[in-house]
């Protein structure tokens, strides 16, 4: 709908130009024949029994209104029906009086009527070139009828030739108006044709992208596989082969580290399957209206990072989300913090009102982002240069910004005040309170955590029980 929108714009553009550049150059024709009317006149009697002030009353007119006509349409705006057909009556009006005061019907100057024929079909197409030559002929009889004197041979002549004029000049200009249609038919057939080339070559491109993104998303699963199989594989044969000898501790020691390898793998599986879900739009969300501090909490738990956080939480009310993928997303950038931070650092997360929507801020105290890198840490297996002897595939913030964008908000990277980086999203808030919990009133406001005028910080290990799902 919108590229045939485009097109009839286009074509029709095209149209308005057309008939600007033949009312200008109707306007110069209409000069030029002013200036040889004069001419003949000056050198012929037509015309010396009419007054001289009447005549070059009627020549003044008409230079000013050929002047006139040259200028109002030097501009863009397209003449309309309306002015076009007023600019026709206006030449026959002049050529009228033109011929009356010089001889009436016997004047010679009657061929200006065959001007007006052909500058209507330069306008206008048969049909209306041909109603006009009609109604120049009724004027004409009717003026030679008033007058007497002109035999009814040459009004026959004069009339039929108007007519004559008329229908070949309004044949010439259906023909110039359907060339016209058809020129601008293979226009808009030649930029469909270059836009669907340019859509192939955009989805060719699409294609040889994923094409690479598979590849690279192969060798980096492959690569991230390898070193929890192995482990497990290893704690495996060593069980096989020397269990026997070890002692209980011994073997409670490997098996914690097999499970901490096959969690890491369970993960990855996890992060593989929600990244491919993004990416093929099927990712399906549960929305219910959650309080941020119940987010934060099992967040904090999942973590690990309880004794780390510091949290404020303004009077945001309940937030319009599904639980478990904020969950995510909170776990990973606090997995993040905890990564590129000092180990005795806090990380600081803060939740506050912006307008319609919720902020989620989560900053560390580490050496933060270079302002080139912010935007593309968010794509698939982009990892800083610091952070590729960092644990992890690269896929965490990618996820991060798959499951916010599916809510409807938008994810960033900034500075933090102490000059780490900053991490920071939004969720629209829930139309609805949810059930009154530890904290809040039924309102959804934080009265305990923290108020946005008098702000507490307080560690996420403080939180009542009740506040952990």
């Amino acid at each position: 709908m919108r590229k045939s929108e485009r097109e009839r714009r286009r074509g029709g553009s095209r149209t308005n130009f057309d008939a600007l550049r033949t009312e200008r150059w109707i306007a110069v024709i209409r000069l030029a024949v002013i200036g040889i009317v004069m001419a003949i006149f000056g050198g012929s009697d037509m015309g010396r029994q009419s007054p001289p002030a009447l005549i070059a009353a009627i020549l003044g007119l008409a230079v000013l209104y050929g002047a006139w006509s040259l200028v109002a349409f030097a501009g863009t705006t397209e003449p309309s029906v309306p002015v076009r057909l007023l600019s026709v009556l206006a030449d026959t009006i002049l050529v009228t009086a033109w011929v009356v005061v010089t001889d009436g019907a016997m004047s010679d100057f009657w061929a200006l009527y065959l001007v007006v024929v052909i500058s209507a079909g330069m306008r206008f197409d048969l049909v209306q070139t041909t109603g006009i030559s009609v109604a120049l002929v009724v004027l004409y009889v009717a003026l030679a009828m008033n007058d007497g004197r002109l035999p009814r041979e040459l009004v026959l002549h004069r009339t039929s030739l108007i007519v004559i004029t008329g229908f070949a000049v309004g044949v010439l200009s259906q023909q110039r108006l359907l060339h016209r249609r058809q020129g601008q038919v293979l226009r808009a057939e030649a930029v469909d044709r270059s836009r669907q080339l340019d859509d192939e070559r955009a989805e060719v491109e699409r294609l040889r992208r994923v094409d690479s993104a598979k590849s690279e998303f192969v060798a980096v699963a492959a690569h991230e596989f390898r070193t929890p199989l192995a482990a497990v594989i290893g704690v495996l044969s060593t069980l096989r082969e020397h269990g026997s000898v070890l002692t209980p501790e011994d073997r409670i020691e490997l098996l914690d580290g097999a499970t901490s390898q096959a969690n890491r793998l369970a993960r990855l599986v996890d992060d593989l399957l929600t990244v491919s879900r993004i990416e093929d739009g099927i990712l399906r969300l549960s929305l219910e209206a959650v309080q941020p501090r119940d987010m934060l909490s099992e967040a904090a738990q999942v973590s690990g990072m309880a004794g780390r956080l510091v949290i404020r939480i303004g009077r945001v009310g309940a937030v319009r989300c599904d639980p478990d993928a904020i969950i995510r997303v909170l776990t990973n950038l606090m997995d993040n913090a905890r990564k590129y931070a000092p180990a005795d650092s806090k990380v600081h997360i803060d939740v506050a009102l912006e307008g319609d929507l919720v902020r989620f801020s989560v900053a560390d105290e580490g050496p933060g982002i270079p302002d080139e890198d912010r935007a593309e840490i968010f794509e698939r297996f982009r990892r800083l240069e610091g952070g590729k002897t960092k644990p992890g595939a690269g896929l965490g913030l990618y996820i991060c910004r798959g499951l916010i964008e599916a809510h409807g908000g938008t994810i960033r990277a900034d500075r933090a005040p102490g000059g780490g980086a900053q991490m920071s999203f939004t969720l629209p808030r829930a139309t609805k309170a949810v059930g009154t919990a530890d904290g809040f009133d039924g309102n959804g406001h934080a009265d305990v955590i923290a108020n946005l005028d008098v702000p507490v910080a307080v560690d996420v290990d403080e939180l009542p029980p009740a506040a952990v799902r």
